[in-house]
């Protein structure tokens, strides 16, 4: 089975210069912990991913301002732990455990974001449940000090976890960061 087959079609996105306010919107809209955060909307390349916690935690303990004042690319993290589109389903619970990532964005050639596959979708559709099983008590385990989580509940503070190969992962454009995120990798986040 393919990456294809049991991902989430059209995941809701938004830009780096968009307010933390309009990704938040969408997590509470469409019930989701996390938005993709994409180059511009018509290409759609993913470039990170930002989680309810990235936002509560950004606004909250390093910002400290309304929500509308902070800008996304403030709060996500990048480069973002992606799977290709004609990926198995093997190769996607594999990265999701390697990485402790509770959700994986599908990509195309492109890089541009064609769906998202979750822990329920998994859950769901996936018929050898033992992987998946696997899979969820290896992300459930707390990140150690000195562990950095790719895509997930990384602290500021933490090291970078090496790299996966350069198919699986989607590489940030050069842009100017808050010294909050500089050296963060994408997260997930719990559903």
């Amino acid at each position: 089975m393919k990456c294809t087959e049991i991902m989430t079609l059209d995941p809701k996105v938004c830009v780096p210069e968009d307010n933390v306010a309009v990704a938040a919107n969408f997590m509470w809209d469409y019930d989701c912990g996390d938005v993709l955060v994409v180059k511009d909307i018509e290409s759609k390349q993913l470039v990170g991913l930002v989680t309810d916690r990235d936002i509560a935690m950004c606004v909250a303990k390093h910002v400290n301002a309304h929500p509308s004042e902070v800008k996304v690319s403030m709060c996500m993290s990048s480069p973002a732990i992606a799977c290709n589109e004609d990926d198995l389903i093997e190769t996607a619970i594999q990265m999701m455990s390697e990485h402790k990532i509770r959700r994986i964005p599908v990509v195309d050639g492109n890089g541009s974001c064609t769906g998202i596959i979750s822990q329920a979708d998994l859950l769901t559709h996936v018929s050898d449940i033992e992987p998946v099983i696997a899979m969820l008590k290896q992300i459930s385990v707390p990140w150690s000090k000195g562990e950095s989580a790719t895509n997930e509940e990384t602290s500021s503070d933490s090291t970078p976890k090496e790299e996966t190969s350069a198919e699986s992962v989607v590489k940030e454009e050069p842009s100017a960061k808050s010294d909050v995120k500089k050296s963060k990798t994408v997260k997930n986040e719990a559903l």
